[in-house]
């Protein structure tokens, strides 16, 4: 039996590369097949502003940034499951102003994940919020890789599938 009896697969859910509801302490879902694991040593986030510069950012670079840690929900709505888990991270609005651009005139931002397939949209008001960062810890423990670590965007007042794993490009 499912630890999440409350969890309801959709008829499409056989499509998913990865769908694990007895992981703990959260399920482990992607839609793609995941990227080959990585380090945070072997990170290199690829930013680029309206200036169409792309800006090549380390572990060292997004560390000098403060640090935040929230205590927030994933929301899966098509599984219907919700979790809360401690994230550390730092903010995406910290990286923007600091690493990408001062003055932006583009409305969106595009996420994309180390899988070489998925992508997810922000707008600068979400991009901006201060509940949106870039997780490296769950619950006091480097991100595992099964839930998109090392690096993974993480916005807890939308739904989940926002939350790109395996963040390795932004831009505007």
């Amino acid at each position: 039996m499912s630890q999440r009896p409350h969890v309801r697969p959709p008829k499409f859910a056989d499509k998913f590369a990865l769908l694990d509801f007895e992981a703990d302490p959260l399920p482990v879902i992607s839609m793609f097949t995941p990227p080959a694991p990585y380090t945070l040593d072997d990170v290199v986030l690829r930013v680029r502003g309206d200036d169409l510069r792309t800006r090549l950012l380390r572990w060292g670079d997004l560390s000098s940034l403060p640090i935040y840690e929230q205590h927030a929900p994933i929301v899966c709505q098509i599984f219907n499951w919700h979790e809360f888990a401690t994230w550390r991270g730092v903010r995406l609005v910290d990286l923007i102003d600091h690493f990408i651009f001062e003055e932006l005139a583009a409305r969106y931002l595009a996420c994309h994940s180390a899988d070489g397939e998925y992508f997810e949209t922000l707008s600068m008001e979400e991009a901006r919020d201060p509940r949106t960062i870039i997780a490296v810890e769950m619950n006091g423990e480097p991100l595992q890789h099964r839930y998109g670590g090392p690096l993974r965007l993480l916005v807890p007042f939308l739904q989940g599938y926002k939350s790109v794993k395996w963040l390795e490009r932004i831009h505007a």
